[in-house]
């Protein structure tokens, strides 16, 4: 299946490579091999249709530029360190929004704090001026009373 100049050459699914059945059932044998499984699943696949198989494929690409053995070897290694990398880079702004929220949540207690004094400062007030409030309303009615 392969030629003296290294490439490969994917057989018929009906035979060998140079198209003619051996007549030792090739086409079931085939089937019956894993790695020919796998390969025939991977050529049927439609990668056009597959937005999630593509975004991938886009993100492994910025970064595995190399096709070498080394970078074969390291590929696991290196999609773990990118993987840290933006988890580290998650958590970093994640702190910083907690802690933008923790400084909302102080000056929403303030502003609390700050509304209960005045409301118990009005109630106060309210009370004390109260007998005030009757007293002049009563003079306030003698005092049409003297005029009639």
């Amino acid at each position: 299946m392969s030629s003296g100049s290294g490439e490969v050459v994917a057989a018929p699914a009906s035979g060998t490579a140079d198209g003619h059945s051996n007549g030792a059932g090739g086409a079931s044998a085939q089937t019956n091999n894993p790695l020919s499984r796998k390969l025939h699943k991977i050529l049927e696949t439609r990668l056009d249709n597959d937005k999630e198989m593509l975004e991938a494929l886009k993100a492994l690409s910025a970064f595995f530029v190399e096709n070498s053995l080394r970078t074969r070897r390291n590929l696991r290694g290196d999609i773990e360190r990118r993987s840290l990398a933006i988890n580290e880079e998650f958590v970093s702004i994640f702190k910083e929004v907690k802690e933008e929220l923790e400084s909302i949540n102080e000056d929403v207690q303030t502003m609390s704090n700050c509304c209960q004094d005045m409301t118990s400062r009005l109630q106060a007030a309210k009370e004390q001026t109260q007998d005030l409030i009757v007293k002049t309303t009563k003079l306030q009615a003698e005092s049409l009373s003297f005029h009639i």
